[in-house]
């Protein structure tokens, strides 16, 4: 779980102070930036790139490509997001949510040994920043390099106790090693930071189920989905619990729930074909009686 890193109008990194209030002129850009972060944080990236492509190619910035990059990367288009990143690495070097940006794209497209040198090369610029230990400890987590990424959680903890990101991260490690116990404690102290860490409540809920406390691991998965029910895969865990419980109709509803929130299913297609046909019917029907219930009030309100 990472920390995307988006600029919003004016951001101070380190000691240089990056400010988007030099002229009169770079009002209207400032409202073509402020608005495209909106639709970034609404998830509405074409629409966040259509105002940021409204600002003076004259006055491109760093701020500017960098969340152009985030919003190419959160649509899948890698290579574009690359693009940015490194345009905005010439305007700025030194720039460590620049580099950290990068790091991340060029993981997402498996450069592990690139992202690992923009990493390290953040670090070296600021060695006090918890975003940066904490994600190259989950590149390292990509690598199986367990030991340096058990030790970047450690520094990003001692560096911050009071962030859950990094107790989220060092839990999927203890996870990977089995050490369920501890992976649980973790994750106890990720959600007591912050009580609306969805994927905090994912990842232990995944964790109970393991352990077999399926009522305390259905809590965990209802809370996720209370609070994020735009996440596909909080509906495809708590599926595989209903299916784990013997409840296959509720295990279907949450796939298909999965399905439609765009998660990828295919690994449980033989189950929904055999499991949940009737649930494809119901909300088929529904669906048709919900447009004919619509026509109809159409039809009333024109005739009367």
């Amino acid at each position: 779980m990472r920390k995307k890193l988006i600029y919003f109008i004016c951001v101070c990194i380190g000691s240089f102070t990056i400010s988007c209030e030099t002229s009169m002129s770079n009002n209207s850009n400032d409202n073509f930036l402020e608005i495209g972060n909106d639709k970034f944080m609404e998830g509405e990236y074409e629409d966040a790139l259509k105002y940021y492509r409204s600002c003076s190619q004259e006055l491109a910035s760093v701020i500017l490509l960098n969340n152009m990059g985030s919003a190419y990367e959160q649509m899948g288009d890698l290579d574009s997001a690359e693009i940015y990143f490194r345009a905005a690495m010439v305007l700025d070097r030194f720039n460590t949510i620049t580099i950290n940006n990068l790091a991340e794209c060029l993981e997402l497209k498996n450069d592990y040994s690139g992202a690992l040198l923009h990493f390290n090369q953040a670090i070296q610029i600021d060695s006090n920043s918890v975003i940066l230990f904490s994600n190259r400890g989950e590149l390292y987590l990509e690598m199986q390099q367990y030991q340096n990424a058990i030790a970047d959680f450690n520094m990003a903890i001692s560096l911050n106790s009071s962030d859950p990101l990094a107790y989220n991260n060092r839990a999927e490690l203890y996870e990977i090693l089995g050490d369920y116990d501890a992976a649980i404690i973790d994750l106890d102290q990720a959600i007591n930071l912050d009580s609306n860490y969805a994927v905090a409540y994912n990842n232990r809920g995944f964790l109970l189920k393991i352990l077999g406390n399926f009522e305390k691991s259905l809590s965990d998965y209802n809370k996720a989905i209370f609070i994020d029910s735009q996440q596909g895969v909080f509906f495809l865990d708590r599926g595989v619990l209903h299916m784990e419980m013997g409840h296959m109709q509720e295990a279907c509803e949450d796939w298909l729930l999965a399905e439609k929130a765009g998660y990828d299913v295919a690994d449980f297609q033989p189950l929904m074909d055999k499991y949940c046909k009737n649930e494809k019917c119901l909300s088929l029907i529904f669906m048709i009686s919900e447009l004919y219930y619509k026509m109809f009030n159409s039809i009333i309100n024109l005739c009367f």
